[in-house]
């Protein structure tokens, strides 16, 4: 085979997949049909749970002294200039390490992971190769592209639709996007503030004018403008220069912006089917499309690629598990998209597009009051920052305990170091409470009330930080068998060397 993996598009969600096959010992070949990254900013926010993944396949260093890194998000309102929602990460340090948003330009995010892929060695990206299509048999999946020297095939053992909503694969296997389509338009553009001007706040946002008025800083002078479109105005009238020098003047006043990037398109809330068919799989937007609002589309696309990474490094040492590892993949990421990311996204959207204006000052008023209190201020920062979901009808995640299926808070061990520091990407044996056992194991000697355990317990924690199964009354027995069904007997239980 010319690849254990193909990979098809070269976005943020493929040169990362790629970036996690690497990091479990898979090799795998990127087609791409651009040359170099867009130059749009396009998604402009990296979340924690997103940076966690980064950071355990070592790309998160590069991309953070890229950006611009915020421990809290102040967002001002652009009429009266007095504060709206401030949310403050460093709330949740205790289950995350530094906690933030990573600010930075898609252009910029592409462009690093591409730097990291080309020096990777198990990694290969071809540029300039459009695939045509894709052909799946018992054993391989066949991939025919067009490249300037002809066409092409390629033949892996699995194949991953990286391509985006308009890709081929999604098409290839038979399946479509469902779901929703708001007949409501958003106006994104980049705008570039004059220095010596000063515009405060991280976010500012206009709740006294119809529609969506949304301004957020991702660089120190450059800001998204997000704007809804009434439908009595038509494309043209939207980005006309005189609606555009509106959008402007009502979130930063009389300033001359200079405009980077604009574009107008629908919201969605689609996804497949299914992310699996036989040997090919989907991530990203080539599975599901949702909402701007919230920023979570590219950052869901990589978490497609950190569930997927290590199930697909284990299904091609282990063809006898592979079945039950993929299938895992997309029972757990469509649970995650319907569940929970289209959830947030949807609400977000509606309060922005469908509220009068009266009503969306209500709710941003009843809203702020809220979240000044501690425990709102978890629950907002741990929502908006991907850490919350679960998958909780997943077939290898014992799901009778209530964490099982969610991500493993990182958690300050006895030496001081962190949780997930210490596990770096890898299965590993949780201890939590009073347990003598000689498997190699971390230990947590008094686990959080909200873990609701009564110890001690045995929590197996999986490469992508999710926990598959939380052991009570623990033996050995127990151990091997959680240890087991949570990955589909492809690994043995770690035993001491």
């Amino acid at each position: 085979m010319d690849a254990p993996v193909i990979i098809v598009g070269g976005g943020p969600v493929g040169l990362s997949l790629a970036l996690g096959l690497a990091r479990y010992g898979a090799r795998s070949l990127i087609l791409e049909r651009s040359v170099s990254p867009p130059k749009e900013s396009r998604a402009a926010v990296i979340w924690p749970r997103t940076q966690e993944i980064l950071r355990d396949w070592g790309a998160f260093p590069a991309l953070r002294a890229a950006g611009r890194f915020a421990r809290s998000l102040r967002a001002v309102n652009a009429r009266t200039q007095g504060p709206l929602i401030t949310v403050d990460f460093s709330c949740i340090d205790d289950v995350f390490d530094n906690a933030g948003a990573l600010l930075l330009p898609q252009s910029d995010t592409e462009r690093i992971l591409r730097e990291l892929v080309r020096a990777h060695p198990m990694c290969e990206l071809r540029t300039q190769a459009t695939v045509t299509n894709v052909c799946q048999s018992e054993g391989c999946v066949e991939v025919f592209f067009d490249t300037q020297a002809g066409p092409q095939q390629a033949t892996a053992a699995y194949v991953v639709g990286c391509d985006g909503e308009h890709g081929i694969v999604r098409h290839a296997i038979g399946l479509s996007l469902q779901g929703t389509t708001y007949d409501s338009r958003i106006v994104l553009s980049d705008e570039t503030i004059p220095e010596g001007v000063s515009v405060d706040g991280d976010a500012r946002a206009r709740l006294d004018v119809p529609g969506m008025r949304l301004a957020i800083r991702f660089l120190e002078r450059t800001w998204r403008l997000v704007a809804s479109v009434p439908k009595s105005i038509s494309d043209e009238e939207a980005l006309s220069p005189i609606a555009h020098r509106q959008r402007i003047r009502d979130l930063f006043g009389e300033v001359e912006t200079h405009t980077e990037w604009s574009s107008l398109f629908k919201i969605h809330r689609r996804h497949a089917q299914r992310f699996l068919v036989g040997r090919v799989a989907l991530a990203g937007d080539a599975a599901h499309l949702n909402s701007p609002a919230g920023g979570q589309g590219m950052n869901s696309g990589i978490q497609d690629a950190a569930n997927l990474a290590w199930k697909l490094a284990l299904a091609l040492r282990n063809q006898g598990c592979a079945d039950a590892l993929l299938d895992s993949y997309d029972v757990e990421r469509r649970e995650m998209v319907t569940d929970t990311i289209e959830r947030l996204t949807d609400r977000l959207a509606r309060i922005g597009i469908r509220l009068s204006s009266r009503a969306r000052q209500f709710v941003v008023r009843a809203f702020s009051r809220a979240v000044r209190g501690p425990g709102m201020q978890r629950k907002i920062c741990r929502g908006v920052g991907m850490l919350s979901g679960r998958y909780a009808n997943s077939p290898i995640v014992d799901a009778r305990h209530p964490l099982a299926g969610r991500r493993v808070d990182d958690l300050r061990l006895a030496d001081g170091s962190r949780l997930n520091a210490r596990r770096a990407g890898e299965a590993i044996l949780v201890v939590a409470g009073e347990f003598a056992m000689e498997l190699p194991h971390l230990r947590i000697v008094n686990p959080p009330k909200r873990w609701h355990v009564k110890t001690p317990v045995v929590l197996v924690v999986r490469p992508d930080g999710c926990v598959g199964a939380v052991v009570e009354k623990p033996t050995l027995e127990r151990i091997e068998a959680a240890w087991r069904r949570s990955f589909c007997d492809a690994i043995p239980l770690p035993a001491l060397v």
